[in-house]
């Protein structure tokens, strides 16, 4: 089971997650000098974005990344970097060169999927045999200090759906995804990078996630639910957030 925390409404929950987010970044920096953060989009986290950059921190040792990306402009309402940008990095005035966006919007995708993991080995000193050396619970030592996700009604967590074999892939820091269903193609992080993170938040709000969560707090196939992937992760990493429609 995860580590679960019930707020009783949205509101509260954004306080606590943005004071979690915060907590991280700051251990990380006191710790590593530096702090990494991989980010998602959707209206979940939109709230939590905007308390954590009202926060004092240190805007030059942070370096932020994204958790997923759909395959459109970064200008683009259902951009996730366009929300992060603006809801928490512009206003908190993070410098650009800290910034490092998914290019989803490149063709072939599955170049940009490899590019970005080119970009992730650099940033942490890693070649790729050492970063998919995976350990017995299948998490990679390329390890984001904060990873901020979600689950959705469907189970999929960050752009790790049901039935396409993303949640399953270990071959690669980073994925291309068709979700079918007239969605966007994604770039993903891949599970063995979401779970190796030192700190998890999963935030989910609202009645229609109340059945996806309590799978992913349930044994079972990741393809099937792929928030499931959490279980894998180190003990004490993961806290999930939720309001109280989806916890009942």
């Amino acid at each position: 089971m995860l580590p679960e925390v019930t707020c009783p409404d949205p509101t509260t929950l954004s306080r606590i997650a943005a004071e979690l987010m915060h907590s991280a970044i700051a251990r990380a920096v006191s710790s590593r000098g530096v702090a990494r953060i991989a980010l998602s989009g959707g209206s979940t986290p939109r709230e939590a974005y905007r308390l954590l950059g009202a926060l004092p921190f240190d805007r030059e040792r942070t370096r932020w990344f994204w958790v997923d990306e759909r395959s459109v402009p970064p200008d683009s309402a259902r951009s996730n970097f366009a929300l992060a940008r603006d809801e928490l990095l512009s206003p908190a005035g993070v410098p650009l060169h800290s910034v490092f966006r998914m290019e989803a919007e490149r063709e072939p995708i599955a170049e940009a999927a490899r590019s970005y993991a080119e970009l992730l080995l650099r940033e942490f000193a890693l070649d790729e045999p050492a970063a998919l050396e995976l350990d017995e619970a299948g998490r990679s030592p390329l390890a984001f200090d904060l990873v901020v996700a979600g689950i959705g009604p469907d189970g999929h967590t960050a752009s790790l759906f049901p039935g396409t074999g993303a949640a399953l892939r270990e071959d690669s820091l980073v994925v291309a995804v068709a979700p079918g269903s007239g969605l966007e193609p994604r770039l993903s992080l891949s599970r063995p990078v979401l779970v190796g993170a030192h700190r998890i938040l999963i935030l989910c709000t609202g009645r229609e996630k109340r059945a996806a969560v309590a799978r992913a707090q349930s044994q079972g196939s990741e393809e099937e639910v792929p928030a499931r992937i959490y279980q894998r992760a180190r003990p004490g990493a993961v806290t999930l957030l939720v309001d109280r429609d989806a916890a009942e």
